[in-house]
Formats: structure tokens, sequence, C-alpha cells
């Protein structure tokens, strides 16, 4: 079934207010500056709109890009068909600990330059090594990001993931799913190592030249 993009801008836009645009040029939202236009962009701002618009998607049978601040990406000339969602996932607190350390529990879209610069006025340390990382912290885990000989996989005590594989998958009765299924992972399940998680077998989603997504098995 075609997407259709002004039906999705009408059912988004009473949810999402002037944060659902339609055809945004995606190299406004790529470090590289590149990228055609993307028929729905909006930005996430809490774990509950992430959730609902992945069931909504997967009930309305709607492609969906999910990308985080843009490093490293290269959109298409073409651009994407479909809805582009940021996780703007900002807010992060500290939990101290009775040993006198502090657990750090921040949300997806955190970015490293402010978090550090944050952290580093708090007095805290232990993140210092990701200085100069681009991008935001739920990207880092997918590739162990590190430097200095130090990587996130040595700071990491667990993660929580959002499972929503079931939306790949083909159902006649689209009304009574997809599942979504919130996971915790401790350090030890991640398969952590240079540069690599679990997280990053077959994960990937591809577009085609025509702007289409293709999704991974």
């Amino acid at each position: 079934m075609p997407f259709e993009s002004t039906l999705a801008y009408t059912t988004l836009h009473p949810y999402f207010h002037e944060r659902v645009l339609c055809d945004e040029a995606l190299a406004l939202h790529s470090s590289f500056g590149v990228g055609g236009p993307a028929d729905i962009w909006l930005a996430l701002e809490t774990r509950q709109e992430l959730q609902d618009l992945i069931d909504l998607c997967g009930r309305q049978r709607w492609p969906l890009l999910l990308v985080g601040s843009g490093s490293n990406i290269l959109y298409a000339d073409a651009g994407v068909r479909g809805i582009v969602a940021s996780i703007s996932l900002h807010h992060y607190h500290i939990e101290k600990q009775p040993d006198g350390s502090a657990l750090l529990n921040a949300e997806a879209g955190v970015r490293w330059a402010p978090l550090l610069k944050d952290l580093a006025s708090l007095g805290w340390s232990g993140m210092e090594f990701g200085i100069g990382i681009p991008g935001t912290l739920g990207a880092g885990i997918i590739s162990n990001v590190g430097a200095h000989n130090q990587d996130l996989g040595q700071a990491l005590e667990w993660i929580e993931e959002l499972d929503a594989r079931a939306c790949n998958r083909e159902t006649k009765e689209p009304s009574i799913f997809p599942v979504t299924v919130l996971r915790r992972y401790r350090y030890d399940e991640l398969d952590l190592g240079y540069r690599n998680s679990r997280f990053r077998e077959q994960r990937l989603t591809q577009v085609d030249a025509h702007g289409q997504l293709v999704f991974p098995t």
C-alpha cells in the first residue's frame, strides 16, 4: 500500500504540532549537509512519543526511519519516502551511590559534547575520554565508541531498548499489533567489542534509489 503523506501529516499534527514537517530537506539534519526531502520529518522528545509513533506506524503500515542527531549519516539525494523521526530525548540525571561514585542515567538522544561539559562542571569524571566524539550516547552504544584507549563499554552498567522488530512482520490483522517490548540488557549481555555490539548484527535499514526504505529481516 503506497504511503499517503497527507494522511500521515493530518494524523500526526494534532499530537506533534510544529514538530512534524512535510517535505523536509534531510540535508538540514545531516552533519554532511546532504540529502533530499523526507515525506514527513518529526522530532521525538519523550519515550512515550517514540513508542506511540512506532505503534501507529505499525498499525498503519507506514514506513518509519528512526535517526539520532544526524552525525555521519549520508541521506540519498532522492530523500526518504515515509516518516523520518529524530530521537531527540535529551534528559539525564545523576544518581549518587553510597560509595561516593555516581550512576549517570541518560536518554538515547543525549549528545556527548554538552553532557561532558556539564559533568566536568559538576566535578564528575569517568566519561572524559568521549571529548571530541560526535553524535549521541544512544548511537555510541551501537558501535561501542571510544577514544584514548577507552570506550563506552567500560563505563556502561545497563541499557534499556524498545524492541520494535515485530513491526516489520506481515500480518492479516494489523489492528492487533505491533507489540513493542521494553528490554533491559546488562553489560555482559551486549557483546561489546572494538567498535561492535550485539546491535550491529542485521541492523541496517537501507534506502534504495527511489527513497524507499528497505528494512532488515
